[in-house]
């Protein structure tokens, strides 16, 4: 189950320590949605008790804990559409959606945090290592001012780290909440119960009704039916 062994080492050694995960990757439906999240170690004892990966919490589990969240917390959702990620790719839309969430907590945190003499340690869920600087390049962008050693990998980081699993809660519930909105405007696709993920019902409904502008282009089977 995660935990806070990893924000007490960040606090000892003053990091101050965000935690970072995406979902709908491999949704064929709906935008990516990443969370940045930073919880204040010294307020542990005030945050839910059972914050850990969102895969094994309930759908009424992970808003009980969105809910419970009080200012001992800061955490900010960005998106990549999917017309972004049928345009750049997925692993590149995937860097964009985590790097405008992180600018946007950092932007948070530079009014918020009142340490001094700290530095920012970025973790994110997972083995894959965005590279920012090369986003930033290709779209001219601001850039981050975070050197690419503070910028840390964790494989099963949202079962290890409160603050990962966090992250994990809220970018799932958040995009959970935009596939649901989808659904009452598309009824006939089910978004609300399998969130656009590539279920025998979702194909169905894809023969049957066809292709939405919320699908993704590139991913199959959209990808073979769009070419026809």
């Amino acid at each position: 189950m995660a935990n806070f062994d990893l924000e007490n080492k960040s606090s000892s050694n003053k990091i101050i320590m965000i935690g970072v995960d995406e979902a709908g990757r491999g949704s064929w439906a709906g935008p990516l949605v990443a969370t940045a999240s930073w919880l204040d170690f010294k307020e542990y004892k005030s945050l839910h008790r059972e914050i850990d990966d969102s895969k094994k919490l309930t759908t009424n589990k992970r808003k009980e804990i969105i809910l419970s969240l009080n200012n001992s917390v800061k955490y900010c959702s960005s998106i990549s559409s999917e017309r972004e990620i049928d345009i750049y790719g997925l692993t590149f839309a995937n860097t964009m959606a985590m790097k405008r969430s992180i600018f946007c907590l950092l932007e948070i945190l530079s009014n918020y945090v009142v340490y001094k003499n700290y530095e920012f340690q970025i973790f994110i869920d997972g083995k894959y290592k965005p590279n920012f600087l090369e986003f930033e390049n290709s779209l001219k962008i601001k850039q981050f001012k975070i050197v690419s050693n503070n910028i840390i990998p964790l494989i099963k980081g949202d079962s290890k780290s409160k603050t990962i699993a966090l992250a994990s809660i809220i970018a799932k519930e958040t995009r959970d909440n935009i596939m649901r909105q989808y659904s009452l405007k598309y009824p006939n696709y089910s978004f609300n119960k399998h969130f656009g993920y590539g279920t025998i019902k979702h194909k169905e409904a894809i023969v049957k009704h066809g292709i939405l502008g919320l699908h993704r282009k590139s991913f199959k089977p959209m990808s073979t039916i769009y070419s026809q």
